[in-house]
């Protein structure tokens, strides 16, 4: 069964489109372009793509200043063509703001839909164990060759992660910026497109182990749930720190476990923090989907040798490594099988 697709706004289209509702002699400032998408945490998201688009005559980027009203930088250019359209700048500030700045622009909020989104995949995620006896795992990881084309790695191995059995990449690019706890949307295209070629080659392992985190979430709603409910694949997640919930990691020993509880409902046990190595700080585990907590953390416990699960570890490398390969054509997706 082919994995359900994902829909993410082109944000690379969308932020210059507002900017150029910006008439001449007015600004707006970065935060009220993110409060326009929906969430203003896009705001240094929406500071990159602004910063791109400069050199788009189409697009008045020198009319997107900060919320306290300085210049984004010191161009002397952007300077002169606010002087220009009849504004005054002294010491990098812009005079009379924020009598001057537009704000309120009428959009239809995609971040707000994409929370709607993860609201309704947090509900589908199955916190239960559905995979009987593991024989083989796999660890997903994705790494960028420049700002916006994802590589993802997928590497399949034996129970005890102590032997490759299938590895295989897909680069494709996004137009979907890092923003803080949207990571999902921004990835997830190419992890879709990677498990489908996974799928097709007869490859797919008992679990997979995302890079990422599923439960441990604000909105419970991970990269590693999405990846799990989206393909109805026994998922796993797993980073270097805690994205979101409650424990006290203070003094942990070598392969103790400490849960990691809801901040709203502390009875829930959302994933724990494991200390898989005597020097290594603890990692975070969470249940992706179809997963359950404890079989979550003890598979995780089986593979770690160092501090990351071998076929995370693994993929992290494949994926760093492929992104010194010969790039993808811009326009299609390439999927290498080693």
């Amino acid at each position: 069964m082919a994995a359900e697709s994902v829909e993410v706004p082109n944000l690379r289209r969308i932020v210059p489109d507002l900017v150029r509702r910006v008439p001449e002699g007015r600004v707006t400032t970065y935060r009220a372009i993110a409060q326009a998408l929906g969430d203003a945490m896009a705001s240094r998201a929406v500071g990159q793509i602004v910063a791109e688009a400069q050199h788009d005559p189409s697009v008045p980027t020198h009319r997107v200043i900060r919320s306290d009203g300085r210049l984004g930088n010191d161009d002397e250019a952007a300077v002169r063509q606010l002087c220009d359209e009849g504004l005054s700048v002294r010491d990098g500030r812009l005079v009379g703001f924020p009598d001057h700045s537009v704000e309120g622009f009428e959009t239809d909020r995609p971040l707000q839909k994409l929370q709607a989104r993860q609201d309704e995949l947090a509900a589908r995620v199955d916190r239960t164990s559905r995979v009987g006896r593991v024989e083989t795992l796999a660890g997903v990881d994705l790494s960028y060759r420049g700002a916006w084309s994802g590589v993802g790695a997928y590497v399949r191995m034996d129970a005890h992660g102590a032997c490759v059995l299938a590895a295989r990449t897909v680069e494709q690019q996004t137009d979907f910026p890092y923003i803080p706890t949207y990571l999902a949307f921004r990835e997830l295209p190419i992890l879709l497109a990677l498990l489908n070629a996974v799928k097709d080659a007869d490859q797919m392992a008992d679990v997979v182990l995302v890079d990422g985190t599923g439960l441990l979430h604000h909105r419970h709603a991970g990269i590693a749930s999405h990846l799990g409910v989206l393909t109805d694949v026994p998922t796993v997640g797993v980073t270097k720190r805690l994205l979101y919930g409650d424990v006290d990691t203070d003094g942990m020993t070598t392969h103790e476990v400490r849960w990691v509880t809801d901040p709203e409902r502390p009875e829930d046990r959302l994933g724990a923090a494991v200390k898989t190595t005597p020097r290594a700080n603890p990692i975070y585990v969470s249940i992706g989907h179809r997963v359950d907590l404890d079989t979550a953390v003890d598979l995780v416990l089986k593979l770690s040798s160092r501090k990351l699960p071998e076929p995370i570890r693994r993929a992290d490398h494949l994926s760093r490594e492929a992104t010194r390969w010969p790039a993808a054509d811009s326009k299609a997706q390439r999927s290498r099988d080693l």
